[in-house]
């Protein structure tokens, strides 16, 4: 009886310490050009790759030089968890920022910069005739809040639950 509460209890432990809250959202994991990537000429696109699926209606990618000209010279595509913009060059050379805002597929917006520079710039004039529902640059990334049910209260039950069903089944018994 007693090697059967220390198994549970045991179990109940190791169980109560690998509970961790869930991170459901989505995150860039990669993107093209990489953050801080060295350009010797201009991209035709930005590509932008999350670690799942994105939605397609809430996309936002904008492409901006040091002068706070957009270069995007079309809408984002979003197949699957890829978001795409295309490019009709770049400007001078110098720091040009990716800016984006996607909505990952639980609902929860996701908001980043990459900075990427050029050192060959070009005299193409930047995209000025597309329609952006949001032409300012998005604000820097903020740490993520989970606002979802705190885990530490069930973890916490668990191991008091198994403790006393350790003392109980340890206790010694009178008659």
């Amino acid at each position: 009886m007693k090697r059967l509460a220390l198994i549970a209890a045991t179990i109940l432990t190791a169980t109560a310490l690998s509970i961790a809250p869930a991170s459901a959202h989505a995150t860039l994991q990669s993107s093209n050009p990489a953050e801080n990537a060295v350009l010797d000429a201009a991209p035709d696109a930005v590509t932008l790759t999350f670690n799942q699926n994105v939605q397609s209606n809430f996309a936002t990618v904008t492409v901006v030089g040091s002068d706070q000209s957009q270069w995007a010279a079309s809408e984002p595509v979003v197949d699957g968890s890829t978001v795409t913009v295309d490019l009709d060059g770049l400007g001078a050379a110098g720091e040009y920022t990716i800016g984006y805002r996607v909505v990952s597929a639980d609902g929860h917006p996701i908001t980043g910069s990459i900075p990427f520079q050029l050192t060959q710039g070009t005299s193409t004039p930047p995209a000025t005739d597309l329609d952006f529902t949001n032409e300012a640059l998005p604000p820097a990334p903020q740490p993520e809040e989970d606002n979802g049910f705190p885990l530490w209260p069930i973890g916490a039950l668990v191991a008091v639950v198994g403790a006393a069903g350790v003392l109980f089944a340890l206790r010694k018994r009178t008659h």
